[in-house]
């Protein structure tokens, strides 16, 4: 360690303790701002998906359709959303999809316009038809039904 001045007293590091010092303090400052990112995204979709939005799903039919080399495999749920929230719901911004035991996902197919326009006023319910369809017979296991923010 070397003193410069008596007046001043200041440190010196030697170089390599002082780059030393920087890696860590950049380190830091880049855990921090990924740690904030990850906080805030995180913030923003949970947000967009208001809890106190409720999805009661009824399975209503299985249906396969055939035509020359091509199969489709349609399910089709009777859905109620109920807004248990103080605020309106833009059901705009949301979407549904579908989950089977192992986890997979299913896109909705074929929704009607009630559960995909408006606004979902506080404690009112709206109910509509919501298909899902795959060229095979794994959208059968379809067993729940899920709001999303992310549609596309």
């Amino acid at each position: 360690m070397l003193f410069i001045g008596k007046a001043h007293k200041r440190r010196l590091c030697a170089p390599s303790k002082l780059k030393e010092k920087h890696m860590q303090r950049n380190s830091l400052i880049a855990i921090l701002i990924a740690t904030a990112g990850l906080y805030f995204s995180s913030a923003a979709f949970a947000d967009s998906v208001p809890k106190g939005l409720t999805v009661y799903a009824t399975e209503k039919e299985q249906t396969s359709r055939s035509e020359g080399d091509l199969n489709n495999y349609g399910k089709t749920f009777e859905v109620t959303l109920e807004n248990l929230t103080p605020n309106s719901v833009d059901l705009n911004s949301i979407c549904l999809r579908g989950y089977s035991h192992e986890g997979k996902e299913f896109p909705v197919a074929r929704v009607q316009e009630a559960l995909t326009k408006g606004k979902l006023k506080p404690q009112k319910k709206v109910t509509g038809l919501a298909v899902f369809s795959a060229a095979d017979d794994s959208v059968f296991d379809v067993n729940q039904l899920k709001i999303a923010h992310n549609c596309g």
